[in-house]
C-alpha cells in the first residue's frame, strides 16, 4: 500500500511551467485525485473472458481500500483526495488529457495456497487531472 500511494504522489506525470512533458507531480500540480474503487475487479484472462478468482473478497477489499484512502489523505491534502461509493455503479464524468493510461502494481505479491484468492495493490493512472 505503501508503494502505491508514494508512486501516485510522486509519478511525473505532467507538463511542467515551460510545457516539458513527464516534468513534474500532482503534489506539485496541487491536483486533486480521485479514487475509484476497482480492487475487487481486477482481473485476468481465461482465453477471451475475464476471470475474477484473484480477485480480494469484497469485504477485505473494502476494508482495504478504506485503509488506502487514509494512507493517501495522511500522505497528501485530506480535502484533495476525493473517491466515490465502494461497491456501488457510478458514472463518473472526467475529462482526460491525452491518450496515456498507466497501471501501477505493487512489487510486493502475496503468495497464497493454490486456489486463494491473491492480494495485489493496482491503481490507474490518467495522464492529466484538473481540480474540480
Amino acid at each position: 500500500m505503501e508503494y502505491i500511494v508514494r508512486k501516485i504522489l510522486s509519478i511525473k506525470l505532467f507538463d511542467d511551467d515551460n510545457n516539458k512533458r513527464w516534468k513534474t507531480n500532482i503534489v506539485n500540480k496541487n491536483f486533486e485525485i480521485l479514487c475509484v474503487s476497482q480492487f475487487t475487479l481486477y482481473n485476468t484472462w481465461q482465453g477471451t473472458k475475464p476471470d475474477f478468482h484473484k480477485s480480494m473478497p469484497a469485504a477485505q477489499s473494502k476494508e482495504f481500500y478504506e485503509k488506502f484512502l487514509q494512507r493517501l489523505k495522511q500522505a497528501y491534502v485530506p480535502d484533495k483526495v476525493k473517491d466515490g461509493l465502494f461497491g456501488e455503479y457510478m458514472q463518473v464524468y472526467i475529462q482526460n488529457d491525452g491518450p496515456v493510461t498507466f497501471s501501477i502494481e505493487s512489487p510486493i505479491l502475496t503468495k497464497t495456497p493454490k486456489n486463494q484468492p491473491a492480494i495485489t495493490e493496482t491503481t490507474d493512472a490518467v495522464e492529466k487531472g484538473e481540480d474540480s
